[in-house]
């Protein structure tokens, strides 16, 4: 007689089998339902700040307009150049019968209106060309619009400082030639090079881009200029190119970039990651 093999996938108490055999059991009633996410897995919307607009931006509203903005941008691009600043939850309280939203359609009426007469003049049959701009003459424009230097914030990290070991005299001061011999040692010494002080959140190649666009978008024959992040090089010597990232800024201070679109020349520019207060 065959011995008989209990199956470790039925359930072996009386609770289980009484779950298992109610009609109400959802898991049986519906076996195919579909799972829902939780609170904790719903896929989260990117943060936004509240910013008061110092000058008119197109696409985004008038001066003094209070709109929500990406962090990113406004970091980046607007506080750097003086275009917003932010606004504290004291100052959003104090506020009445203000509406904080995004004009979309704030300064965009001329364009279209410039688009539907060009539209009308070349007619629905009319031949589009993309007119793109020389390397020489995008290299010409990179130098005359973006300013010298590039103005980013960050907030520092602030460790404590080492204590600096401290030069005893010589015990013996009547021996002249020992006292001599010290400070000849002492002076010899190579100086401590100043520490970098490291910042919260890097200032990237991306970044730096971003920046360059905002400034070119104010022409618009330089807006026309293609950049990405290949088209960066942060300037490093051998000794701290060798134990940083090359497409990122992680100190305060003033650092060289080279900007060179494909088949242009070198413009070269000064980045200064300032501390933000």
């Amino acid at each position: 007689m065959a011995a008989f093999i209990r199956n470790s996938k039925l359930p072996q108490c009386q609770l289980c089998l009484r779950r298992m055999m109610s009609v109400d059991t959802p898991e049986l009633s519906s076996p195919f339902r579909m799972q829902l996410r939780g609170k904790k897995h719903i896929a989260k919307q990117p943060p936004m700040v509240k910013v008061k607009l110092l000058q008119n931006i197109r696409g985004y509203g008038r001066e003094g307009s209070i709109i929500p903005v990406a962090p990113g941008r406004m970091r980046n691009v607007w506080y750097p150049q003086r275009k917003a600043e932010y606004m504290t939850d004291a100052q959003l309280k104090t506020l009445k019968d203000v509406v904080i939203e995004r004009d979309f359609l704030f300064g965009m009426e001329e364009s279209m209106v410039g688009r539907n007469i060009s539209d009308r003049e070349s007619g629905p049959a009319g031949n589009v060309q993309m007119d793109l701009l020389t390397p020489q003459r995008a290299t010409r424009l990179l130098s005359a619009e973006v300013p010298e230097h590039l103005d980013f914030y960050r907030a520092p990290i602030t460790t404590p400082e080492p204590e600096r070991p401290r030069h005893e005299p010589p015990r013996n001061f009547r021996d002249s030639a020992s006292a001599a011999a010290a400070d000849l040692a002492a002076a010899s010494e190579p100086l401590p090079k100043p520490q970098q002080v490291a910042i919260f959140g890097s200032v990237t190649t991306a970044d730096i881009v971003a920046s360059i666009k905002a400034v070119l978008s104010e022409n618009e024959e330089a807006a026309r200029v293609v950049l990405s992040a290949e088209d960066i090089r942060i300037v490093r010597d051998a000794e701290t190119e060798a134990g940083a990232d090359a497409d990122r800024i992680k100190s305060l201070g003033a650092f060289e970039v080279d900007i060179r679109v494909k088949g242009g020349e070198l413009v070269r520019r000064i980045v200064r990651v300032k501390a933000q207060e």
